[in-house]
């Protein structure tokens, strides 16, 4: 009898370890990292600093993390044609970055601090090519209704339910071979902008110069020829039909490697930011149907 009264007694009183979470409990939703990657001068800053405008607090919490802050010393950096390489996988201290990122998904600030507050401000990028404040509100508007969605599709929805976190990564080949796969397997979605070469050669070189750790850098004459253009074809040419870096999309290795792809011609940012807001409602959608 005794036997039966404590055997009853651990299902009806289970300890706290196994215990179901009272069904008013939040559940926190996954964190979810996207890069926005790509060519120089596609209008990565200019995108990444307009998402917060448009994913609605509280539902959403967005951070955004430059890769500019994340560069090695220039005396460590490797050299290209005679000329420090600023545009390369090897300039980027990945350790480093990988450890925000890893602390960031573990739930703990990171610093948005940047070098370059406006990377593409003498290039009539930052005013926003095609961004007018009339789109901003109209996809804000457009997204709140889907925030809605993505958190009926999470645990702990309703008024109570914790905020999607979303860290923005800015920055330049962020998935490409020669990135650490332990960095990228922290991505959720892999965003990659293009643009036409001689738009991204006008672009680049409309620039006055950069703000480094160290100071100030400006490119040389024929920087973007000699570096950052085959840079950008030598990591990026796998994405491509034929490797041509200006032709189409190898859809076939974009699905593989879960690549979103979008050329980001001039005069067009807004569809470009419509675009990648569209991509990180829909991750985030088939996210919380797979949980």
């Amino acid at each position: 009898m005794l036997l039966s009264l404590l055997w009853a007694y651990q299902f009806d009183n289970p300890p706290p370890f196994l215990a179901t979470p009272p069904a008013h409990m939040p559940s926190s939703p996954l964190p979810f990292v996207v890069a926005l990657s790509g060519l120089s001068s596609t209008g990565k800053s200019t995108i990444a600093s307009h998402l917060p405008l448009i994913f609605p607090s509280p539902q959403y919490t967005l951070t955004i993390l430059h890769v500019d802050d994340f560069y090695k010393p220039q005396a460590h950096l490797p050299f290209r044609a005679g000329h420090l390489d600023w545009d390369c996988t090897g300039s980027l201290d990945w350790p480093k970055l990988e450890a925000a990122v890893r602390s960031w998904r573990a739930g703990k600030q990171v610093a948005e601090g940047k070098v370059n507050p406006q990377p593409e401000s003498d290039t009539g990028v930052a005013g926003g090519e095609g961004i007018t404040q009339a789109l901003v509100e109209e996809l804000r508007g457009e997204f709140q209704g889907a925030a809605a969605a993505v958190g009926s599709l999470n645990p702990g929805q309703g008024a109570a339910a914790a905020s999607q976190r979303v860290l923005i990564l800015d920055g330049f080949l962020l998935f490409t071979p020669s990135v650490p796969s332990s960095f990228r397997s922290l991505l959720d979605l892999k965003v990659l902008l293009r643009a036409p070469y001689a738009e991204a050669k006008r672009r680049r070189e409309a620039r006055s110069g950069y703000t480094t750790m160290e100071g100030w850098w400006e490119d040389p004459p024929g920087y973007f020829d000699t570096v950052v253009w085959p840079n950008y074809v030598e990591e990026n040419q796998g994405f491509f039909v034929e490797g041509d870096v200006e032709g189409d999309i190898d859809e076939e290795r974009c699905q593989r490697e879960a690549v979103k792809a979008k050329m980001g011609a001039s005069g067009a940012l807004g569809e470009v930011l419509s675009w990648v807001s569209g991509e990180m409602v829909r991750a985030l959608e088939e996210r919380g149907r797979r949980r």
